[in-house]
């Protein structure tokens, strides 16, 4: 063996384990870029949806409100306009509790990607001792 030009079969297997890493790396880009279109997706569609959902509801709810408070202006008077502000208050903080507890119980983005690296070099970890432990007995036998 000539240390100029190096063991040719480990270039080969040097080349192969380049090529498969490169390989790799591209086949979790393309997942990672599928799941971002996939939640960019997701998050333009609700934004679209909660937009309109709040101005729909929104217009209801002023309507509805003049019309009780004009209804009970008579007999309660302004109160009317106060448990109507307790009501919507309660409600609007209901509502931040409740998407708070969801951003918290969401999976995170790209999870799906991360635990397939995980796995990757889990795999890559096993080899790589079964190699060493393999190299350590000596040549195998056919």
């Amino acid at each position: 063996m000539s240390r100029g030009g190096g063991d040719p079969g480990l270039l080969d297997a040097l080349t192969r384990v380049g090529a498969s890493l490169v390989s790799a790396i591209g086949h979790r880009l393309e997942l990672a870029s599928i799941e971002l279109g996939e939640a960019r997706s997701r998050l333009v569609a609700t934004l679209i949806v909660s937009v309109g959902a709040v101005l729909m509801l929104g217009g209801a709810v002023a309507a509805l409100s003049a019309w009780v408070v004009v209804a009970l202006w008579s007999t309660i008077g302004a109160a009317a306009l106060a448990w109507l502000a307790l009501f919507y208050a309660l409600g609007g903080a209901g509502l931040l509790w409740w998407l708070q507890r969801r951003l918290h119980t969401e999976t995170p983005l790209l999870a799906d990607t991360v635990a397939e690296l995980q796995r990757d070099a889990a795999g890559l970890q096993s080899q790589s001792g079964a190699g060493l432990s393999a190299g350590t007995r000596g040549p195998r036998e056919p």
